[in-house]
């Protein structure tokens, strides 16, 4: 295997918007489009500001406003891979789309969280000191918390969060869930300042059908013949109209014999109601998650 270097260049700003900065050997210095990004950078975004980057092996982070980031990657020589790609997100926003490298060189993590990948399209909300939390949009994602309890997902538009006592939690109702999207995943609610590369299905991940999408169920229908035309029908009429009739028989009348009426009586049944079995209701508990999140029960 080639030896280990860090590449000067590890990935270039796609896209800046106006309020980020990039902090780079004690230096920082305003981001603009088309500059380089090296392993050590350390980039803050105000509320306004929004970073799009692609790296050298083509993963891809789309920093949102009011976030912090410290990039810490080492690339193998000549492959255009990383052999190492850590990511701490301090606060804020993020979109995450994972590149060429392998999956074991990626480290995402958080003050309160850490997540393994795998082929993914996830976002993440980290409030400062306080939670993390992610929505998987595409692959699966493994989510552990401090307490080392662990939640692991590939189902499209599931949100996690870590707990106050360390664990991983998910939302316990929808009004929570929407509570959370709004608040902290601001690329689920717009993709609008995104650019296409960056940009994903999130469909289902908002309103009445999320977290989890309804699955269209296809109904049997049975096969219905087409009616027959009625143009042969006519003909058919027609040609029997056409054909000579028999001769009829003459009318020999039979004597009417009358049997006398014997009604039965009715006997009825009666009535024997079944009492109806009524089911007891058996609800299922909602897992929880968020103060955002209580703290829930097995994993997933």
């Amino acid at each position: 295997m080639a030896p280990a270097v860090c590449l000067a260049n590890i990935g270039t700003v796609i896209s800046a918007k106006q309020g980020a900065e990039i902090t780079r050997n004690g230096k920082t210095q305003t981001v603009r489009t088309g500059m380089e990004v090296l392993s050590g950078d350390a980039i803050q975004t105000d509320r306004s500001g929004v970073v799009q980057l692609v790296f050298v092996d083509e993963t891809k982070i789309a920093i949102g406003p009011n976030a912090s980031m410290v990039l810490d990657v080492t690339m193998l020589r000549g492959n255009r891979k990383a052999k190492n790609f850590a990511v701490k997100a301090l606060g804020g926003s993020f979109r995450f789309i994972s590149g060429k490298s392998k999956k074991r060189a990626y480290s995402i993590s958080t003050p309160t969280a850490t997540m393994a990948i795998r082929g993914t399209i996830f976002d993440m909300w980290v409030a400062p000191q306080n939670q993390s939390a992610m929505v998987v949009l595409q692959g699966t994602v493994q989510m552990c918390g401090l307490g080392g309890s662990c939640r692991s997902t590939g189902r499209i538009c599931s949100l996690f969060a870590t707990t106050q006592t360390g664990g991983v939690g998910r939302p316990k109702d929808q009004d929570q869930y929407n509570k959370a999207l709004a608040t902290g995943f601001p690329f689920v609610q717009s993709q609008a300042q995104l650019l296409q590369p960056f940009q994903t299905d999130v469909e289902g991940c908002a309103g009445e059908e999320a977290p989890i999408k309804r699955i269209k169920v296809e109904r049997f229908e049975p096969r219905r013949e087409p009616p027959p035309s009625p143009e042969p029908a006519r003909a058919v009429k027609a040609a029997r109209a056409a054909a000579p009739q028999p001769a009829a028989a003459p009318y020999d009348p039979q004597p009417y014999d009358p049997q006398p009426y014997d009604p039965q009586p009715e006997d009825p049944q009666p009535e024997d109601p079944q009492p109806e079995d009524a089911q007891p209701e058996d609800p299922q508990g909602q897992e929880t998650g968020l103060s955002l999140f209580e703290e829930p029960e097995g994993s997933e």
